[in-house]
């Protein structure tokens, strides 16, 4: 892993994020991009003028992420590379862009609320936006910190299972941290298991089985709940799930 980028908006939870993602880059000897985007409201009328103009905020976004940048330089235990880009755009175009310029390993986005698993599994604006990207992104709940990884759930759904998991990325992550795996399935109480999962589980294990991964079907009418519970019932410190529409 050689790069690594973290959005920022300058708030608690993306500075979080990003000691997070500079954590990372430390581990495995990377750079760290820093990206923020911005903004300007164009006026409806043509009487009307934005109190500032493209290169003011432009100085002070500059201005703001080299003071992050230290701020986050100074919350790390080593000393790692840091660059940064500003610029005035959409954060969901900024950030193809910019990973389609530096091809990035990996995007750490950070997530707000009390429930912030719901907002990955369901849906939020964090999760509209990483659709758009080709990298594999790792989501930072709040408050979160960078431990050294022990245990990594994989929830899976056991649904089109070799066209939708990316295989090499996760096999990379254990082998990195010489984890242990667990891959466990949200099963509603009242449903009948199909042969088709049945075979698709099966793929499951030819793909993984030189991690000797444990295998768990937890019972639950709540996909969110039960990958909390079995997250926090097994002390996993990752969980890697594939963004997909649930008809929850």
């Amino acid at each position: 892993m050689k790069k690594i980028i973290a959005p920022v908006d300058f708030s608690v939870t993306s500075e979080n994020a990003a000691v997070f993602a500079g954590s990372l880059a430390a581990f495995y000897g990377a750079d760290l991009w820093l990206y923020h985007s911005y903004e300007i409201n164009i006026p409806i009328s043509g009487f009307e003028f934005p109190y500032v103009n493209t290169g003011e905020m432009q100085e002070a976004a500059e201005y703001e992420i080299m003071e992050f940048k230290n701020k986050i330089q100074s919350s790390l235990r080593t000393k790692i590379n840091i660059i940064t880009k500003t610029e005035n755009n959409i954060l969901t175009d900024g950030l193809v862009a910019l990973c389609k310029e530096i091809h990035p390993d990996m995007v750490v986005m950070g997530i707000s609320g009390k429930n912030a698993l719901a907002k990955l599994v369901v849906g939020s604006n964090t999760i509209r936006t990483i659709q758009h990207l080709t990298c594999p992104v790792l989501v930072v709940p709040p408050q979160a910190k960078f431990v050294p990884v022990r245990k990594i759930g994989f929830a899976c759904d056991y649904e089109k299972v070799i066209e939708s998991t990316p295989v090499e990325p996760l096999k990379k992550i254990i082998r990195d941290f010489n984890a242990e795996l667990y891959v466990l399935n949200i099963a509603f109480h009242d449903a009948e298991i199909s042969t088709e999962k049945i075979n698709e589980s099966m793929y499951i294990n030819v793909l993984l089985k030189e991690f000797n991964p444990a295998y768990q079907t937890i019972l639950s009418n709540d996909i969110t709940e039960g990958i909390n519970w079995f997250a926090e019932e097994q002390k996993l410190d990752w969980i890697f799930v594939i963004p997909k529409k649930h008809n929850l």
